[in-house]
């Protein structure tokens, strides 16, 4: 285990780095956070509810430029997120009943299903994709919104490591309007794991708070280069994370 003075100086290292990664890919950050707070030690029950905590500044940071570039589908976002919360609420229910082996295990597989999913858009769609919300493209998306909530809660990934693909799979989004408008989700179904977890009182409020420090400031200098970066290049960078970061996961678990 690691020092808690070491955890505390490490954090807003580790939630800048994630925030900056998480804005480009859309994914909040979550994703980077836990893995590495895993990796050095920090225990993955007390760095989930830091995380979603955190996620807040991934998803605030450079929120507001990219609504001005048109680039947030706000009527969407809320639309799915009827779905995700309701998955953050039975996700928080489901945390305080699984060992640490079987989440860190549980998130490498998340990871690597999402860079499939990643790869196979990236061989068989478009760079710029037609939008397609047809009742049956949509009706997917909530399910797997719901998915994607539970996961968030459970896993301290804010969901975006599958709402990005939802987007752009199901939905046929542009890469930088997925990546946008799951900033806006991701804040949303971290928000509901954040009350969650407060409420229960597994939230490290110090390491949550350097943590968001962080991130904030990551996703705000992230933003001008995120919109400057072709689609194929963050679809591909997307996928090679989640595949590496994935089998570490597991491996870890064993």
């Amino acid at each position: 285990m690691l020092p808690l003075w070491l955890e505390y100086i490490a954090a807003p290292i580790i939630g800048f780095i994630a925030g900056f990664i998480g804005t480009l890919l859309g994914i909040g950050g979550g994703s980077i956070m836990v893995p590495t707070m895993v990796l050095i030690g920090i225990d993955i029950k007390k760095a989930v509810p830091a995380s979603l905590f955190a996620i807040l500044g991934t998803s605030a940071g450079g929120l507001r430029k990219l609504y001005k570039h048109g680039l947030v589908d706000y009527k969407l976002a809320l639309t799915l997120e009827t779905a995700s919360v309701t998955g953050a609420v039975i996700g928080v229910y489901f945390f305080g009943r699984e060992s640490s082996s079987i989440l860190v295990a549980l998130l490498g597989v998340v990871l690597i299903a999402t860079g499939i999913l990643f790869t196979y858009k990236e061989k068989t769609g478009k760079a710029s994709p037609e939008e397609d919300k047809s009742p049956i493209r949509l009706t997917g998306a909530l399910l797997v919104s719901l998915l994607a909530g539970f996961l968030s809660a459970t896993l301290g990934i804010g969901g975006g490591v599958l709402k990005v693909p939802i987007l752009v799979v199901f939905l046929g989004l542009e890469i930088h309007r997925a990546v946008s408008t799951s900033k806006l989700m991701v804040g949303i179904t971290a928000l509901t794991g954040v009350l969650g977890y407060i409420y229960t009182g597994h939230m490290d409020i110090i390491l949550a708070t350097l943590l968001l420090l962080g991130t904030y400031s990551g996703a705000k200098l992230s933003t001008n280069v995120m919109l400057e970066l072709d689609s194929k290049w963050l679809m591909i960078l997307a996928a090679s994370y989640y595949f590496i970061m994935g089998g570490v996961m597991i491996y870890k678990s064993l």
